[in-house]
């Protein structure tokens, strides 16, 4: 929360959390349609590696007025999908409020209840406990004939005992109430810190009080729009994770060149990314973690991994992201190309003339027991060249702003 006294105004930041497809954004969507056009802002979406909407969305909104001020809610939602923790906690900063979106389907009690100690986790780090911040969930999805009883998931969900309200946001019945209710809870929270006497916990001179600065983007891909944010952090996670050896440098060492360069790979993945939403292509948390398991099986202990990992100041978040960005692209490959099997089939004539060419590089070797590396990377270097041409229509088709004075 930030109080900014010269304009009499008070910012408030409500997030939107949940399991994967449960409506964050749906919710979303039906508040900006609902409220007033002079009460709301315009819907931002913020390119991210995420669940199905594939970005978080952004929404402010006047609420009134306390204790002369305007206030102002910033309401985000995060990916709900259980393997991107580095992009909810990047959205849970300076939250002054939650609204958990659970599934009330009977089916989504496990993936609900790995939410909600996902968002306990995360808040922890930021040294919050979830019973301590305004908090509602919302029973969503309460038309379908799979819904659980309210009063059963109140026992089984509801640990920390919040607030709770029933909707249908597809419909948009209870969509606004909740949100009501999570506002009223962070406005209360600000009055009793407000009070005379209280202990001051928001920022109170006019320096130190200023707005939440507003986003800065690098590039527009169609509807999604590429913030510097998490630009510095996919750049960060690809250039630790391909590094050739363990003494990684930060991204602000970089070259604009090299900057210029993984925004264009950045942009490519994005625009794979909105393709893949089209055709329902996703990666399954099982696929996910089959492929993250076959990279962790080359360390001969949990110690050798950690070290990896510590060297290279990634987490596992970062890998099952990188994981997950492999499926998806596999999976296009071979749903545009059918015959991608014949054309990634790589010739005894190839090996052996890329084999002549780098002899030099082969260590000594005889060709018998390098072919096997040799294929592999001809194979690595067709699918780029297939993927590279299909990057190449998209970008055909697309709108596709960059803005290198944000660099």
């Amino acid at each position: 929360m930030q109080i900014n006294y010269a304009k009499k105004l008070i910012s408030c930041k409500l997030v939107y959390y949940g399991p994967g497809m449960s409506g964050k954004t749906t919710n979303l969507e039906l508040i900006h349609q609902k409220v007033p056009d002079e009460n709301k802002g315009e819907m931002t979406s913020i390119a991210t590696e995420g669940d199905r909407t594939l970005f978080f969305d952004f929404l402010p909104l006047d609420l009134g007025e306390v204790r002369g001020m305007t206030t102002k809610f910033q309401l985000y939602t995060v990916p709900g999908q259980i393997y991107y923790a580095s992009t909810r906690k990047l959205v849970l900063q300076g939250a002054d409020g939650i609204i958990f979106v659970a599934d009330s389907q009977a089916e989504k009690l496990e993936e609900n209840l790995e939410s909600l100690q996902d968002l306990a986790d995360n808040l922890k780090e930021y040294g919050i406990k979830v019973t301590e911040i305004p908090f509602v969930i919302q029973w969503n999805k309460r038309d379908l004939p799979t819904a659980m009883p309210v009063e059963e998931l109140e026992e089984k969900v509801n640990w920390p005992k919040a607030a709770t309200t029933s909707a249908v946001a597809a419909t948009g019945e209870g969509v606004l109430q909740t949100l009501k209710l999570a506002a009223s809870l962070v406005l209360d929270r600000l009055n009793a810190n407000t009070a005379p006497g209280a202990a001051a916990t928001t920022q109170t001179s006019e320096s130190a009080a200023e707005e939440r600065k507003p986003e800065i983007y690098v590039a527009k891909v169609n509807q999604d729009s590429i913030s510097k944010a998490y630009f510095s952090q996919y750049c960060q996670a690809q250039h630790r994770i391909n590094a050739k050896s363990d003494a990684v440098e930060d991204f602000k060492k970089f070259s604009r060149e090299e900057k210029k360069k993984l925004l264009e790979s950045l942009v490519n993945y994005v625009l794979l990314l909105q393709d893949a939403k089209k055709r329902n292509i996703q990666a399954s948390k099982e696929e996910v973690e089959s492929q993250l398991s076959s990279f962790t099986k080359r360390f001969s202990s949990k110690e050798k991994l950690d070290e990896y990992l510590k060297n290279r100041k990634i987490t596992l978040d970062a890998l099952r992201n990188e994981a997950t960005k492999n499926i998806i692209i596999g999976k296009i490959i071979f749903e545009i190309i059918p015959d991608i099997n014949e054309r990634l089939k790589i010739s005894k004539d190839e090996i052996q003339k890329f084999y002549d060419s780098n002899k030099d590089k082969m260590g000594g070797n005889p060709l018998e027991k390098v072919k096997k590396d040799i294929k592999s990377h001809l194979k690595s270097v067709r699918k780029r060249k297939l993927l590279g041409e299909f990057h190449e229509k998209l970008k055909e088709q697309a709108q596709i702003k960059i803005f290198e004075d944000k660099l």
